[in-house]
């Protein structure tokens, strides 16, 4: 596949996610640098998994700047400066009250895992591949999200525990 191709066909999910996670600016931007990256990259790219591994950079390169705003918040607090406000929270776009508490309930490993497995339709080697871990680590985390997230949806189902 070309790299045409390539962006052709990812896109419009990359871009997807980065605006599920991020700001529309900081998305655009991260999308903009995981295509740089991929361009650069060709021939390294895992054929078959390009989508998990684009998804991956795009999570790389934005955690890479929520750093940079870290620290240049930091930066603004010595200077007596305004920080920039911080991006939204994906669950704060969902328009079902229920379901976005309980997604909010959550830690953000386990959101993550079901947004981009629910939403964005990845299979569990992509959406490892975009983690950076194995696909069982995946397949684990998100049977624990899902079991977390049907808890919270339901507390009066949550799970006891096992020893008695």
């Amino acid at each position: 596949m070309d790299f045409e191709d390539l962006y052709r066909a990812t896109y419009p999910r990359v871009s997807a996610y980065a605006r599920s996670v991020a700001s529309r600016e900081d998305a655009d931007d991260a999308v903009a640098a995981a295509y740089e990256i991929a361009w650069r990259r060709q021939r390294s790219i895992p054929r078959g998994a390009e989508l998990g591994w684009l998804i991956g950079v795009t999570r790389r390169v934005l955690a890479n700047a929520r750093r940079g705003r870290r620290r240049a918040g930091a930066l603004h607090a010595l200077l007596d400066l305004q920080p920039r406000a911080p991006a939204p929270d994906p669950a704060d776009r969902i328009e079902d009250a229920e379901l976005r508490a309980a997604l909010l309930e959550l830690s953000p490993l386990d959101r993550e895992a079901i947004v981009l497995t629910a939403w964005f339709d990845l299979s569990s080697a992509d959406a490892a591949q975009a983690l950076g871990i194995t696909p069982a680590a995946f397949r684990m985390r998100a049977a624990r999200a899902r079991r977390r997230l049907r808890g919270a949806l339901n507390p009066t189902t949550k799970e006891q525990p096992q020893w008695t």
